[in-house]
């Protein structure tokens, strides 16, 4: 070694001045650093989930995803599927419009026999589906919460409406048309007329929600 040479920093020198980089805010040092060392050791989940938010705030969305994906996977192989949900679950929080990210929050939540949760991860992430251009990513999101609970009467409403505005209306009234018989109260029997103004409006549709606001059926 030459006189007044520095060592090469090892991998751990590496993440830890990454680290210390992103903790003074120092964004574009910590992601060189992270990928630095990610030279080393592609799949390392760790660094991955490090560097995924930090992409995130750096506007280079794709290579965030990538990253996220990576540390995701790397977890998951190495049997930590409770540190997977968690990266998932940022990862659906930094890119909300991302349909993709929702299916596989809620596949993992199933796959570890959290059903519930994955039902109210579907439901979560369709409410970040509000616009015209958004129906495509609503209709997915609300197509997958029924195929695990096909009895959910308000999600069946939800959809119909996000169909008929596709223009799918057969669809939507084939969804529509046996939830009169389903109707457990006032309330689902006014919210159902409503949809059915909404999916195929004519006056006799206008008619009967009329009555079941003014007469309850």
């Amino acid at each position: 070694m030459l006189f007044g040479s520095k060592a090469p920093q090892s991998r751990s020198e590496i993440i830890a001045a990454a680290d210390q980089a992103r903790s003074k805010g120092r964004l574009n040092k910590a992601i060189a650093g992270y990928r630095k060392a990610l030279e080393l050791e592609p799949k390392d989940p760790v660094v991955h989930g490090k560097l995924a938010p930090l992409l995130a705030r750096a506007k280079q969305a794709e290579a965030a995803l990538q990253s996220f994906q990576a540390a995701a996977q790397g977890h998951l192989d190495k049997g930590f599927a409770d540190k997977a949900l968690a990266v998932y679950a940022q990862a659906a929080d930094t890119f909300p419009h991302n349909v993709k990210l929702w299916q596989q929050l809620s596949q993992l939540n199933l796959s570890k026999g959290h059903r519930v949760d994955a039902l109210k991860t579907l439901l979560r992430g369709r409410l970040h589906f509000r616009r015209k251009d958004e129906r495509r990513g609503a209709i997915t999101l609300l197509q997958d919460v029924l195929a695990l609970d096909p009895t959910m009467f308000e999600v069946k409403l939800d959809l119909a409406v996000q169909l008929a505005g596709e223009r799918h209306q057969a669809e939507a009234m084939a969804l529509l048309n046996p939830l009169e018989r389903e109707a457990r109260d006032r309330r689902q029997l006014r919210r159902l007329r409503w949809a059915l103004v909404r999916v195929a409006p004519s006056a006799g549709a206008w008619g009967r929600w009329v009555r079941a606001v003014a007469l309850g059926r």
